[in-house]
């Protein structure tokens, strides 16, 4: 955290980038000022958080391309900001590491292994400072003692005894972590800073049955320098005998370092089968005191006790249920004592279902209520909450009918999130930016979805924020797949007619919301973006409904669709509205010629109280038609038509656009070769209102009012087995701008 550098660079005017200025201040000099002046706006920051009171900087807002930070005075020479303009240098590190060691098997009882290892850790390989404390030593050794023994002639019961020795020097480091991921927190020293030779000593006992189990007690000692040392015992094991079943692990600690420390845990699980059910209890405890010298006992001290009977059939491949109750107890230091800060009591089933044939049921459901004690100790909001999941999938019918469905409910903490837009390669992106206003800067209120390739040179960034809010959550999936042909396709009479329709259906819906409403939080179907405690929402609801799906000659479907979304952002909702009723026709006149028919009417809502701009509401109605010549595989050639009414609502602007569209496709395929593909467009856009807006991006779909031409060709080739060409040339022409020409070329190698 050291090797830290000014992150100030003057790197001249960029268009897509947060720039500063450089100013004196009230008799500070060199203070950046963000600022859009191509003449002044010439730096460039990269700001790090450096803990209040610590930097010169606060964050001031955000824009389009990220976050904008501001200068404040210090006052009395103490500085007033928590961010500076430094980066961190990350320098160039080796660290490598040789070990040798050897095991032996000592007779046919004893059993030894040893290993040494010297390891070098250079931090920084261009810096001849500091280099002391580059190399570090570890040895270590374990020794096992077996024990066979019991009445029969194959010993299924076994003893062992088991000694270890690790000393590691101060500075030595591992590639790898090679101690138990609960090591640090076994001996209470993770993230204290401890410093000085490491010593770990253990002597242990373990007995073993084949048919039974194990139990291992070991006492262990360990030590680092003179800042910590500690004893612990600790035993673990499972047993299982006559249907009792039971699970342990447990230890306790003392230890003394700048402070003393007793620490005392353990997990446990006991069951027994009577009969067609499983009786058990589990419980998970610590108790973990820091005092002083003067036996106090620190803020940082702490037990709870968790614990939980419950009561379940045995192992069934039909149906499994499971009845819980639980309790939790927190205690809190506060100097003198522990003191109880909390009590939650949970009730709780489960149940899984697969009795019957090709259908399955899974339910969880679980309430829980939690008593604040001690609001002093523990600040938190005493609540009462609910928790519970459905699952259901099945078919009907030989699969003909096939129906999912996924129900939960909970709560927890919704992350608020920033976002920014970054300029990546011409063609690359998915955003594009539009000046509104003509100013030049980056608003967030002009990125739209890119309708071209020449316009799609930004994407979207979501970035984490460390601002969170409670929210209850809703989450409804469903599935519904109807096939009748696998049923009635030999049918006669109407049900060979019903036979021609099939239909699909799905839904999702997910959302959070802020406040406790059962109404609300239960009903899925209550999720209206303009509820006004609706944190976040995502919703899709389809339907499909086919007539003669897999016939080769005629086919239809109607389509209907409602989708809607709602973000929660650091600064403000970003939802979404889409919804539309969709015809669709396709007829195969003859073998080679075929017609295509589409109606659409629908609507789309835009509302966003973080930019101005954006807010819009309207309907569209369009149909299309398309006739295609397919002499063969190879060749096909398209012509097609295109009317679309969009209208905005009044009271948010009014504006029309009518367009109509005709244009045609070519497709020219070499088997194993290559294709080649053409389509031109002829649109003319009749406009009422401002099209250098949102709701002018989103009608005229990134072409301008009056006459438009878009034309696209693509070419692919085969040049070897693993080895294509892909050229892509595109364009467009309006009637108030000049001709738009791109193109792209890539080569693709399969390995």
């Amino acid at each position: 955290d050291l090797a830290r550098i000014s992150s100030i660079d003057s790197v001249g005017y960029l268009e897509n980038q947060v720039l500063y200025k450089m100013m004196d201040s009230l008799s500070y000099d060199s203070v950046l000022v963000f600022s859009n002046d191509a003449a002044l706006a010439v730096f460039r920051a990269t700001f790090q958080f450096v803990g209040a009171n610590q930097g010169n900087y606060i964050f001031s807002n955000y824009t389009a391309l990220g976050k904008v930070f501001k200068w404040v005075a210090p006052i009395a020479g103490i500085p007033q900001g928590d961010h500076t303009p430094s980066r961190l240098i990350i320098t160039p590190k080796q660290k490598q590491v040789v070990s040798s060691g050897f095991s032996a098997k000592l007779g046919k009882r004893f059993f030894m292994e040893s290993e040494s290892a010297l390891s070098t850790n250079d931090l920084n390989t261009f810096s001849k400072f500091g280099c002391s404390d580059n190399n570090g030593f570890a040895h270590k050794f374990k020794g096992i003692y077996s024990l066979p023994f019991g009445l029969d002639t194959i010993k299924k019961w076994k003893f062992e005894a088991s000694g270890d020795v690790e000393y590691l020097t101060t500075n030595f480091s591992p590639i790898e972590q090679y101690r138990s991921v609960e090591f640090d927190r076994d001996w209470n020293t993770r993230n204290k800073g401890y410093f000085g030779d490491q010593l770990a000593t253990a002597l242990g006992t373990h007995l073993s049955h084949q048919d039974f189990g194990k139990i291992n007690l070991e006492g262990q000692y360990f030590s680092i320098g003179d800042d910590y040392a500690g004893n612990r015992v600790a035993t673990n094991g499972a047993w299982q005998q006559n249907g009792w079943k039971i699970q342990w692990d447990g230890s306790a600690l003392k230890s003394e370092s700048n402070s003393k420390n007793t620490f005392v845990r353990h997990r446990a699980a006991i069951s027994k089968d009577v009969k067609w059910l499983t009786i058990g209890f589990k419980d998970d405890h610590e108790k973990n005191i820091f005092s002083d010298t003067n036996k106090l006992v620190l803020k940082n001290s702490y037990q709870f006790f968790d614990y939980q009977f419950f009561i379940s059939n045995r192992d069934s491949s039909k149906v499994n249920y499971k009845l819980f109750w639980r309790e939790r107890f927190d205690q809190r230091g506060d100097s003198l004592q522990l003191t109880s800060v909390a009590k939650a009591k949970t009730i709780g089933a489960e149940l899984k279902l697969s009795e019957f044939k090709n259908q399955r049921l899974s339910i969880l459901s679980a309430y829980r209520s939690l008593a604040i004690l001690d609001s002093v100790l523990l600040p938190q909001t005493p609540e009462n909450s609910f928790v519970g999941r459905i699952e259901y999938d099945a078919t009907f019918w030989k699969s003909a009918l096939t129906f999912n469905s996924f129900y939960e409910i909970g709560s927890g903490l919704e992350q608020k999130r920033e976002f920014l837009y970054l300029k990546v390669n011409d063609g690359q992106g998915i955003y594009a930016w539009v000046d509104y206003n003509s100013d030049g800067i980056k608003d967030l209120n002009e990125f739209e979805v890119a309708q071209f390739i020449d316009q799609a040179s930004y994407i979207r960034v979501f970035t984490p924020s460390s601002e969170y809010i409670k929210t209850y959550s809703n989450e409804l999936n469903q599935s519904l797949f109807w096939r009748p042909e696998r049923i009635w396709e030999k049918k006669k009479g109407g049900l060979k007619f019903l036979n021609l329709f099939s239909d699909q259906a799905r839904l999702r819906i997910t959302k959070k919301v802020n406040e406790f409403d059962a109404l609300v939080i239960f009903n899925p179907f209550a999720s209206d973006i303009d509820l006004p405690n609706l944190v976040s929402t995502n919703t899709s609801i389809r339907n499909t409904l086919f007539f003669n799906r897999l016939s080769r000659v005629f086919s239809a479907e109607i389509t209907s669709e409602t989708s809607k979304s709602k973000t929660l952002l650091t600064s403000g909702f970003d939802s979404k509205q889409n919804q539309f009723n969709q015809a669709l026709i396709r007829w195969n006149i003859t073998t080679t010629l075929s017609l295509e028919l589409s109606a659409l009417k629908g609507a789309k809502k835009s509302l966003a109280d973080y930019v101005i701009g954006r807010n819009y509401a309207y309907s569209t109605e369009s149909f299309a038609g398309k006739i295609i010549f397919q002499k063969s595989s190879n060749f096909r050639i398209s012509l097609q038509t295109r009317a679309a009414d969009k209208i905005n609502d009044l009271l948010l602007g009014g504006e029309k656009c009518l367009t109509r569209e005709i244009g045609g496709t070519l497709k020219y395929n070499q088997t194993e070769k290559g294709s080649f593909q053409s389509e031109f467009k002829m649109l003319t856009m009749k406009y009422s209102g401002n099209p250098n807006s949102a709701i002018g991006f989103e009608l005229l779909e990134s072409l301008q009012p009056g006459l438009n031409y878009t034309w696209t060709c693509t070419y692919q080739r085969t040049l070897s087995q693993n080895l294509q060409l892909s050229i892509n040339y595109l364009g467009r022409k309006s009637e108030v701008l000049r001709t738009i020409h791109s193109g792209s070329m890539e080569l693709r190698a399969y390995f």
